[in-house]
């Protein structure tokens, strides 16, 4: 579990330093994976992260699909600020790993008392991963508006001209 969060740091790091579409797509898709599995590690059933991670995955099509039609003559440069910022990041992670996580798991000890289907209902929406389903909402939103005000413009390549 701490390995995840500290990958999807790196990947939230990394995504500031890059320029290209298609490595920008490439993290934003990490980065749905690991959040999908984090999600499936609080709930005991793994269709409700499958759901999520079937739908990240259809958004992510259409943006590749329309990037790759934008920048598909673009050459990938490697970036060594790139890797010594994900070295710097990891020494430092490691320097401070004494922290500990425990406050994650205060939800099990508040859900003690409740029932197991009130349980796993409830596990979505308080904190942690109520935020994290707050988050998850407003990216799709967020997608949907965007996508649909591509669609909306006349001389795009993904409205076909009839």
């Amino acid at each position: 579990m701490k390995i995840i969060l500290i990958l999807m740091i790196i990947f939230s790091m990394n995504f500031i330093f890059m320029k290209h579409p298609l490595s920008m797509g490439m993290m934003l898709l990490m980065q749905t994976l690991l959040s999908c599995l984090i999600c499936s590690f609080y709930l005991s059933s793994y269709l409700f992260s499958y759901i999520l991670y079937l739908i990240f995955i259809g958004g992510m099509m259409i943006l590749f699909m329309y990037m790759s039609s934008i920048a598909s003559n673009e050459k990938f440069i490697f970036s060594f600020k790139l890797m010594f910022f994900n070295i710097s990041f990891l020494y430092l992670t490691y320097l401070f790993n004494m922290i500990d996580l425990k406050s994650l798991n205060n939800v099990n000890n508040i859900m003690m008392y409740m029932n197991y289907n009130n349980y796993m209902i409830m596990k979505l929406y308080i904190i942690p991963s109520g935020m994290m389903t707050l988050m998850i909402t407003i990216y799709l939103l967020f997608v949907l508006i965007i996508v649909i005000n591509m669609l909306m413009m006349s001389m795009l390549t993904l409205r076909s001209s009839l």
